[in-house]
């Protein structure tokens, strides 16, 4: 994965990270969650595919993307 595109989707638990991972275009990776964004169900999704918002389910918290060191918030509940 390429780290410029990298984003991460953090979810309330981990049956949503499995359903989030299925509709996501392109690679993605289930992974823990780097404890920086979340501490909810420990399992994240990792894909470089742009977010769409219509993807977003009751299980999703937020989406991350990294920028540098950092993750900023592109979308969040």
């Amino acid at each position: 994965m390429e780290a410029e595109d990298l984003k991460v989707a953090t979810f309330q638990s981990h049956y949503g990270a499995i359903l989030f991972k299925k509709r996501v275009a392109g690679e993605a990776v289930l992974k823990p969650v780097p404890r920086s964004l979340s501490s909810s169900c420990g399992t994240a999704v990792f894909f470089t595919s742009p977010f769409n918002p219509e993807t977003a389910d009751e299980y999703l918290e937020a989406v991350y993307k990294k920028e540098g060191d950092c993750w900023s918030v592109i979308w969040k509940r």
